[in-house]
């Protein structure tokens, strides 16, 4: 009999033993799962628990369609827009051809006035893994102007044009057109761009979230700058050489028009700072290739012929990037059947390269010999830039 309760006791504390030991290592695995579940879960900004790189997108109980509409107050700048300059030195005395030194003034280029624009977009959220897509078109308008009027003791140089545009002016073979008594310029910038994205939206921290995304872009970016050039008592040097424009006027025309599409890549960064605020920065470069429809036109008011008009049409890469900073504040509205999202941002869009209009390479002027030699051309080549403030409004619904 005590054999047999020996055995019963023997049994029963081997079961408390086991059970004491499947408790703690049940203990164990449910602290580290539960440390494991920190590391890779997170509560986020928008009041979900979930894995890192949950979506971040705004979720409504809507058609998971949204609109973008955004309103721009940019300004243009434009590389190679130069037209003239003065000069307050030159031909205050006995004026001869090349004689021209010492040189002082001041360089005249265009002057673009701030103006509004418009970019809006339409997108649509997938269901399956928290991709979205969206199409986006932005349109901006502007123009620039500047003109230069000679004083009493200086004159205006043109920086564009040949210089022997008005040869045979007057009878005289060997006029040159070396300087004028007024300069205007305007220039007209037209912009437009599509893009299309692929992207997720996900949160990498509580407060942080980040939507990298993939796509093409499209852009027509026309350039055209007219510039004319006046007249009044032309002077003579001491070979006979006419350098001025008499009461005559020179008008140069110049465009370069681009169209071109390409890959665009870039991640949208949003910095979640609480009460629904948010601050922001998106980054997007793109590679186009488009092509360049170049163009320019002189001619002389005095002399049907002279004229010029050239085509320097190619095909070329043009990159491109584009910046935005600023601040937003997200809202949901009518019981989370829509998402309303208001920002604020300093906008940069650059172009390297984008001004091909053709300029002069001048002439060699042979004075003794009455002749000259046909003028020379090439590239600005120069950069575009687009800055300023844009305000962002998107609808979730």
């Amino acid at each position: 009999m005590n054999r047999i309760i020996s055995k019963k006791a023997i049994g029963l504390l081997f079961l408390l033993g086991v059970s004491s030991a499947f408790a703690a290592s049940t203990e164990d695995r449910l602290t580290q799962l539960d440390k494991e579940m920190n590391e890779v879960g997170i509560m986020n900004e928008e009041g979900t628990f979930g894995a890192l790189y949950t979506n971040a997108r705004p979720e409504v109980n809507g058609k998971n369609v949204y609109l973008t509409i955004d309103a721009l107050f940019w300004k243009a700048g434009v590389g190679g827009t130069e037209y003239a300059y003065s000069d307050s030195n030159r031909f205050n005395t006995t004026p001869d051809l090349g004689q021209g030194f010492p040189i002082k003034g001041n360089i005249k280029d265009m002057h673009f006035k701030w103006g509004w624009g418009l970019r809006a977009g339409l997108g649509y959220n997938f269901k399956k893994d928290g991709w979205d897509t969206q199409l986006e078109y932005t349109w901006y308008d502007t123009s620039g102007s500047d003109s230069h009027s000679s004083g009493r003791n200086s004159t205006v140089i043109p920086l564009r044009g040949a210089a022997n545009i008005v040869q045979n002016a007057n009878g005289l073979a060997s006029s040159i057109f070396e300087f004028c008594h007024v300069a205007k310029s305007q220039f007209d910038f037209k912009y437009q761009t599509l893009d299309l994205e692929l992207a997720r939206n996900y949160f990498v921290s509580g407060m942080l979230s980040l939507r990298p995304h993939i796509g093409l872009k499209g852009a027509w970016i026309n350039m055209e700058q007219t510039t004319r050039y006046y007249g009044q008592a032309p002077i003579v040097d001491s070979t006979n050489q006419v350098l001025g424009l008499d009461v005559n006027t020179v008008k140069i025309k110049d465009n370069c028009d681009f169209s071109g599409v390409g890959p665009r890549a870039g991640v949208d960064t949003k910095w979640f700072i609480g009460h629904g605020f948010s601050l922001f920065s998106n980054l997007a470069a793109a590679l186009l290739w488009g092509h360049y429809d170049v163009g320019h036109k002189e001619k002389f008011s005095q002399i049907r012929n002279n004229r010029i008009r050239l085509n320097g049409d190619m095909n070329r890469f043009s990159p491109t990037v584009q910046m935005q900073l600023g601040l937003a504040y997200d809202t949901y509205m009518m019981n989370n059947t829509s998402h309303l999202s208001i920002g604020l941002s300093f906008d940069i869009n650059y172009w390297w390269r984008q001004n091909q209009m053709l300029k002069i390479d001048d002439n060699q002027i042979l004075k003794f010999q009455n002749v000259t030699t046909p003028p020379k051309y090439e590239r600005y080549s120069e950069d575009v830039n687009l800055r300023g403030v844009t305000l962002d409004l998107k609808l979730d619904f």
